[in-house]
This record gives C-alpha cells, structure tokens and sequence, in this order.
C-alpha cells in the first residue's frame, strides 16, 4: 500500500485500491479521512505518530494502529523515503496485524 505524506500532516492514499482492502472503507470514504482520522479514538499521541513520520531523522520503520471501518484494529509498518523536491513523504505500508486488534 502507498501512500504520500505532506508536510502539512496531509496523508494521501495512492493504491486506494489496497488501503480500502485493509481497512474495508469504501474509495471515497478514504479520501475524505485524514491519517489522524483512521487511528482509533483513544490514540492519544496522534500527534506524536504524525511528527514521527515526517522526521528525516528517524527513518526506522513505524509501527502504526489503524481503524478499519467496522472498529477492529489493524496493525501497520510503514517505511518512509523523503522526497525533497516535493517536500513530501512517500510511505510503504504492510499489515503486520496476526489478525484483527480488539
């Protein structure tokens, strides 16, 4: 799954096709929620994801918890290459989940 992150905190889904799979959300459903929005809502360090994932720092893979639609969680490891002339993140996301998180 792939995905472009913004340095606005914009997350943008690239393989709809893959990320509505995942999370079993229909196209235009996703393209309307930010990345803060599918994190379930007791996450309460959204914020820290976030800035992790823009930091050009860091580049060790994430670990990220995401709402599908139906409330189960899934588990995701998302690697990160920058991309300086778009001032962007692009980001591979795998289902790292052994099955549905409570």
């Amino acid at each position: 799954m792939l995905a472009r992150v913004h340095r606005g905190g914009l997350f943008e889904l690239l393989t709809v096709a893959s990320w509505t799979r995942a999370l079993g959300y229909l196209p235009e459903e996703l393209a309307r929620k930010s990345l803060r929005e599918l994190m379930p809502p007791d996450r309460r360090s959204a914020g820290k994801v976030i800035a992790a994932l823009v930091d050009e720092e860091d580049v060790q893979p994430l670990e990220v918890t995401l709402q599908c639609k139906d409330r189960r969680r899934k588990r995701f490891r998302l690697y990160r290459r920058f991309d300086p002339y778009d001032e962007a993140v692009f980001v591979v996301a795998d289902d790292v989940s052994d099955g549905p998180l409570r």
